[in-house]
């Protein structure tokens, strides 16, 4: 069997002392062992240890919290540690339901059979290994992403501050060029006709300008804040409408007409949002890319979106027809550089970003899907009706 390295713990939680002992007899030998007779003194452990604990154990039933809620909480506090689950025959249910929501990597019943658990407890080390290999690749694709977005971002922003200052300029002086070229053509001057339609044209060109500008400097802040340079800061957030950033998203995405024909926009509730209206732009381009590559690859489908507003909270849903998702990758694919799509020009980094500007609004994002019928995408804000 593959033996425990020096640095890496073994954690078994139990309120019984015997079986603690009996289970750091049976395999201290072979691995670090650590115990603790409940939730408490496991978070003890952990605040002490919880980079060298590889593997936690508990058993489910325990007087002060159950095993369920202790890894649930260790899943998101540790996430490299491997999670197993104990319980006996008549508390089946509870490991069953852990292992399809994500909470457990594997589930033990007991009496145990030692050789048994031996194997699994090498496996789970085997698992931790690939994990912490998977992390320093990580950091390193992070490191590689940070240097690029660093670059892009020093190049890129002085001419994008520059158009967006030369269209504001633009705009403030626009009226007055209108009212110069009125003049002259008024005093007979031969110069080419300026038509409504030309200065309707002109018109929008500046916002349009401006806007662009934004969308780009926002692209910045999604690679840098996905590089780890920065986290998404509210400090400038404002009340947006999320139906002005649904139509907004709509409007400015690079649709063809078929793939425009597809989408579905059903304005439903209206509710607004502390936030960012660039940012939530970005996410719904995000997820209009990966719902109209679903549906291209599936040969057929849609896309629907719209908006549920509640008491306590306040959804804008988005929902594809298209190939789905397998069940395998669904726990993954908020994290970060996770790609699923098989597109070889994807970096991995936009269900990951859409993740992040959603916890920084104060909401939460989160997938449901069936391969090969639907792919559904659940953004949750606050509430601001008790505001």
């Amino acid at each position: 069997m593959t033996t425990s390295a020096n640095g890496e713990i073994v954690l078994f939680v139990d309120d019984e002392p015997m079986i603690r002992k009996y289970f750091e007899r049976a395999f201290s030998r072979d691995m670090r062992i650590m115990t603790a007779d409940g939730s408490q003194a496991a978070y003890t452990v952990l605040e002490t240890y919880g980079e060298d604990v590889a593997i936690l154990m508990t058993d489910q039933r325990m007087p002060a919290g159950d095993g369920v809620s202790l890894l649930h909480a260790v899943k998101t506090e540790y996430p490299h540690i491997v999670r197993l689950l104990t319980t006996a025959y008549s508390e089946l249910e509870h490991a069953v339901a852990a292992v399809n929501q994500g909470e457990i990597w594997r589930y033990i019943t007991k009496p145990w059979d030692l050789e048994s658990l031996r194997e699994t407890l090498s496996d789970a080390l085997e698992v931790y290994r690939y994990r912490k290999y998977e992390q320093a690749l990580l950091a390193e694709r992070r490191q590689a992403t940070l240097t690029v977005a660093s670059y892009m971002a020093h190049e890129m922003r002085t001419p994008l501050r520059s158009i967006h200052a030369g269209a504001r300029g633009l705009e403030k002086h626009l009226s007055t060029l209108f009212d110069g070229y009125d003049w002259a053509i008024r005093h007979g001057a031969d110069i080419e006709p300026l038509t409504q339609r030309h200065r309707a044209i002109l018109g929008e060109s500046t916002a349009n300008m401006q806007r662009v500008a934004n969308r780009a400097n926002a692209v910045i802040e999604l690679l840098l804040a996905n590089a780890g340079a920065f986290r998404i800061s509210p400090d400038s957030f404002e009340l947006c409408a999320i139906t002005d950033c649904v139509e907004a998203a709509l409007e400015d995405f690079p649709f063809n007409d078929l793939e425009r024909s597809i989408v579905q926009w059903d304005k439903g509730d209206h509710f607004s949002f502390n936030g960012s209206m660039h940012l939530m732009i970005l996410v719904l381009h995000n997820l209009l890319r990966n719902a109209l590559r679903a549906v291209i690859a599936k040969g057929n489908g849609t896309i629907r979106i719209w908006a549920d507003a509640r008491d306590d909270i306040n959804f804008l849903h988005v929902k594809d027809t298209g190939t789905g998702i397998p069940a395998r990758l669904l726990p993954r694919i908020f994290d970060d550089f996770a790609s699923f799509s098989g597109d070889q020009h994807g970096a991995g980094i936009g269900l990951s970003f859409c993740h992040k500007v959603m916890a920084s609004f104060g909401g939460d994002i989160r997938c449901s899907s069936v391969e090969c019928e639907y792919t559904q995408f659940d953004l949750q804000f606050p509430s601001r009706q008790n505001e």
